[in-house]
């Protein structure tokens, strides 16, 4: 099911630091506009699905949680989440 959201086209602005500016343009005018910065690729991607695209997939919410497969120095670098290590209790066993 697609989303009626209103917006026609979003500009984005990479900076050198990685980081970005999204400003999603709405149909009624620049009353409607939403401008903000985004942390990574990663945010860019959430926010772009959070104005344009469709409801979040089950592979997107794993993905949040840390649940990717992704060796931790490539998820660390595009900013993607990793799953919290276990916690191991007194004595080493789990």
């Amino acid at each position: 099911m697609k989303k009626k959201h209103g917006f026609s086209h979003t500009h984005v602005q990479l900076h050198k630091d990685g980081s970005a500016t999204a400003h999603h343009v709405h149909k009624e005018g620049p009353h409607k506009d939403v401008k903000h910065a985004v942390h990574s690729l990663d945010h860019l991607h959430d926010s772009l699905r959070d104005h344009l695209g469709p409801e979040p997939t089950d592979g997107d919410m794993e993905l949040d949680k840390g649940i990717h497969g992704i060796p931790a120095e490539h998820a660390q670098a595009a900013g993607i989440p990793m799953p919290a290590a276990p916690v191991v209790p007194a004595g080493g066993q789990q």
